[in-house]
């Protein structure tokens, strides 16, 4: 019997090399088409891939980007060292009461908030915060003032001044902070100081037995120049590097369109260098309300206590009166103010690089 006469029509035969389960698909028919109905579209499936090995660019890849995470480590550490564990001990012994007769006994009295609520109804405590504020506030406006001259200055020197300028400027910010104040006390001194010796030999006026120690103003105005004679330098030189990267022919257009030296700086100039006014402000900041040594050596806080700063209130708190729970809350309250500026400088420098993109 002919075996094509059983053969239905329309089968195709299965190929001897097609594989016996690709021939069994395509000349079965599908259910609908026996029923005369439409057939449905049959989706090819493809067979899982068989899981392997990881391969070698995708662990290098794994392994190059926790390597960042890996370097940065140790320096976290030692900040955590360094910083977290003494700010963490500095605020428990806030909550303590932490005389010298607890030191000896090695009592531990858990007093609560009562070391805050006593420096915060301390009418002293606010005369020196508000001390504190006005003088970081004169502080950081005649440091980038003067630091913004010499920096124009410098832009306009030659080669050889504008070295030895640089070299003077890095001599005045690596003196140490004891022995400027130190020079100043003597500069300023009412028998032997140069100044009182310059204004009584170069005016009509005899300041041979002047003081300037004797009132708050003076002696302020002592501190500050010596606060602000040592950070000068840095600001001038970070103000320097910025101007170096404004390129000529920006300036050049400035002038070509009428704009003078005051016009070209606030126009150009200014906004330019804006995020490095921003950090150097911050910084300044946050480092003229931390001022100690300087008031400490020049006049330790007179006369009559009216030089006393933040940085200084505590310390006489502490030491002075071995009140350590106080001085903890009042230390405490400082790093808040201080943490305060310095989230009000992130959100400067975030508004200000969306305002560049």
């Amino acid at each position: 019997m002919d075996t094509d006469a059983n053969r239905s029509p329309g089968a195709d035969p299965v190929s001897v090399g097609g594989g016996l389960a690709t021939g069994v698909a395509a000349t079965v028919p599908p259910t609908g088409a026996a029923s005369g109905g439409p057939v449905p579209p049959v989706a090819a499936t493809a067979p899982a891939p068989a899981a392997g090995p990881v391969a070698p660019g995708r662990r290098r890849r794994r392994a190059g980007s926790a390597l960042p995470y890996g370097l940065v480590l140790p320096s976290v550490l030692l900040l955590v060292a360094l910083l977290a564990y003494p700010l963490v001990v500095l605020v428990r012994a806030s909550f303590q009461k932490l005389d010298l007769r607890q030191l000896i006994r090695r009592e531990t009295v858990w007093v609560g908030f009562d070391n805050y609520s006593t420096i915060l109804s301390d009418r002293e405590f606010w005369a020196v915060t508000i001390r504190t504020l006005v003088f970081a506030a004169v502080c950081v406006g005649l440091t980038m003032a003067a630091g913004t001259l010499v920096a124009l200055l410098m832009r306009r020197l030659g080669r050889s001044m504008r070295l030895l300028v640089s070299a003077g400027l890095l001599l005045a910010w690596a003196t140490p902070p004891v022995s400027a104040a130190t020079v100043f006390r003597w500069l300023f001194d009412e028998q032997y100081g140069v100044v009182n010796w310059a204004v009584t030999a170069l005016t009509p006026v005899d300041w041979s037995q002047h003081s300037w120690f004797a009132s708050q103003l003076p002696a302020f105005s002592v501190i500050v120049l010596c606060v602000v004679w040592q950070a000068v330098p840095f600001v001038a030189l970070t103000l320097y590097a910025g101007l170096t990267t404004i390129p000529d022919g920006v300036l050049e257009a400035a002038r070509i369109d009428g704009a003078g030296p005051w016009r070209t700086f606030w126009s150009v100039t200014g906004p330019m260098l804006k995020p490095v006014f921003l950090i150097l402000t911050s910084l300044s900041v946050i480092w003229d309300l931390k001022v100690f040594t300087q008031v400490y050596v020049i006049t330790r806080g007179g006369p009559d206590r009216q030089t006393v700063l933040m940085n200084l209130y505590t310390y006489n708190q502490g030491f002075g009166v071995s009140r350590f729970g106080l001085a903890s809350a009042a230390a405490v309250i400082m790093v808040l103010l201080t943490l305060a500026v310095t989230v009000w400088y992130v959100r400067m420098m975030i508004r200000v690089g969306e305002e560049e993109l």
